[in-house]
């Protein structure tokens, strides 16, 4: 489930457009304009974007079940 309220960025994981995809990851904050989008599967490196690059179409607030 999505929360798309718009409210105040916070670290966590997030739905994101970035380009013409859309993705679910954890996005920290990195200072000066900068986020990190952070993959759960640890083969996949972390990807550094500017924060007028990335769209937050909202935070997941819950997840259930086997995907």
């Amino acid at each position: 489930m999505v929360d798309r309220a718009p409210r105040p960025f916070r670290d966590g994981v997030h739905v994101v457009r970035l380009g013409d995809t859309l993705m679910v990851k954890r996005v920290a904050s990195q200072g000066a304009g900068r986020l990190a989008l952070l993959s759960q599967n640890l083969a996949y490196p972390p990807v550094e974007v500017s924060a007028e690059d990335v769209e937050i179409i909202g935070r997941v607030v819950w997840k259930g079940g086997r995907v």
